[in-house]
């Protein structure tokens, strides 16, 4: 357990380091302006996923079992 936890405080100083040497050597990004961006690319990960969990539950057992009538089956 103490060598989780090691590896996850170990990681998250790292990624700070990261960042700070990125807006150290990219004077012309901030983080205020990055923020907004970020925002709208996890919301659009969030969307895209619960896209794909509804279309997961809305699945058939016939589908899941792959005895799909050919009619049935989507060709997207």
């Amino acid at each position: 357990m103490r060598g989780i936890v090691g590896y996850i405080i170990f990681f998250a100083v790292g990624l700070v380091s990261a960042g700070a040497y990125f807006y150290q050597l990219h004077p012309e990004h901030s983080v205020d302006a990055d923020l907004p961006r970020l925002r709208k690319d996890v919301d659009d990960a969030l969307e895209r996923g619960k896209r794909l969990r509804d279309a997961w539950n809305k699945s058939t057992p016939a589908d899941e079992a792959g005895t799909a009538a050919p009619d049935t089956v989507r060709k997207d």
